[in-house]
C-alpha cells in the first residue's frame, strides 16, 4: 500500500486533482484497480489519505512540540519550528499541490479543517506548557492566529522567486510571532 500512496502522490503532483485517476494510479503502481478499491472506495478517499499524511509530515517538520517546558527559550523554539516547516515544505513536491487542492475541493476542505484543528490544539497545549496562563479560549485563538499567519506567510515564502525575499518573509513571521507571544510567555 505504501507504493500505491507514493505513486498517488507523484500522480497528484503531475496531474493535479482534476487529472488524478485511479485507473492511471493502478497502472503506475503496477496493481489492479480492484486492489486499490480494496483499501480506498474512490479517488477522494486516496486524496484524503494523502492530505492526512501530509499533515503528519508537517507535524514532524515543526518538531516535537510536547517537549517544551516553562523556562525553555520559546523564541528559539518558534524560530526552529518556522525554519523546520519551511525546509520540509520546500523539499516536498506535493505540499503545495495538496494545499491548493484543499482550498478548492469541498471534499478535502473538511479534512484540512480537522488537521488544522489538531495543529491548533498542539500549539495551544505547547503554549500552556511554556507557561501561558491565560484563559483556554484566548490561548486557542492565539494558536489559531499562529497557524493561520504562519501558513499564509510560509506559502508566500515558498512562492517567492528570490530566496532573499523568502528569508525576509520568514524573518518577519518570526518577529510577528515573537511580538504576539511576548506579553504572555515568561522570558
Amino acid at each position: 500500500m505504501q507504493r500505491v500512496l507514493e505513486e498517488a502522490e507523484a500522480l497528484l503532483v503531475e496531474q493535479g486533482v482534476d487529472g488524478f485517476n485511479t485507473n492511471v494510479l493502478a497502472d503506475r503502481a503496477k496493481v489492479g484497480v480492484r486492489a486499490i478499491y480494496r483499501y480506498f472506495p474512490n479517488k477522494w478517499a486516496i486524496l484524503v489519505e494523502l492530505v492526512d499524511r501530509s499533515y503528519a509530515r508537517e507535524r514532524e517538520w515543526v518538531g516535537h512540540l510536547g517537549g517544551l517546558r516553562p523556562g525553555d527559550d520559546w523564541r528559539s523554539a518558534v524560530d526552529r519550528m518556522i525554519d523546520g516547516f519551511y525546509a520540509g515544505a520546500s523539499a516536498s513536491a506535493s505540499y503545495g499541490v495538496l494545499r491548493a487542492a484543499c482550498q478548492v475541493s469541498p471534499q478535502l476542505r473538511a479534512v484540512e479543517a480537522r488537521n488544522v484543528t489538531r495543529f491548533e490544539t498542539d500549539v495551544a497545549d505547547t503554549l500552556l506548557a511554556l507557561g501561558m496562563t491565560i484563559a483556554s479560549d484566548r490561548r486557542r485563538i492565539i494558536a489559531q492566529i499562529i497557524i493561520e499567519i504562519s501558513g499564509r506567510l510560509i506559502d508566500l515564502a515558498l512562492k517567492a522567486e528570490d530566496r532573499s525575499d523568502a528569508a525576509l518573509l520568514l524573518d518577519e513571521l518570526k518577529r510577528m510571532l515573537h511580538d504576539l507571544l511576548a506579553p504572555y510567555l515568561p522570558g
